[in-house]
């Protein structure tokens, strides 16, 4: 038997993360996945610069050179779903 994660049995439209683009309501797109991040704005070691795609695409930021390669284990634990064409 396969057992599909709750991470990947979800799908959202860029329209549903849309509406999460606040300091207490924080989804981000990063390569077609999507991440509720809300519980890490505040520890975010660049402050604000997360909230600058909130409810959007961030991909071009994540890969940016500021992030350190921990930042790709960590990430994957906000994953809450996909994006849906």
């Amino acid at each position: 038997m396969v057992f599909q994660s709750l991470e990947t049995s979800r799908s959202y439209s860029k329209k549903d993360v849309s509406t999460h683009n606040t300091r207490k309501d924080c989804w981000i797109i990063i390569k077609d996945k999507v991440y509720d991040v809300t519980s890490y704005v505040e520890e975010h070691p660049g402050g604000d610069a997360i909230l600058n795609n909130a409810g959007a695409d961030s991909t071009e930021g994540f890969f940016g050179p500021q992030h350190g390669t921990r930042v790709f284990d960590i990430i994957e634990d906000f994953c809450i779903g996909e994006l849906k064409d």
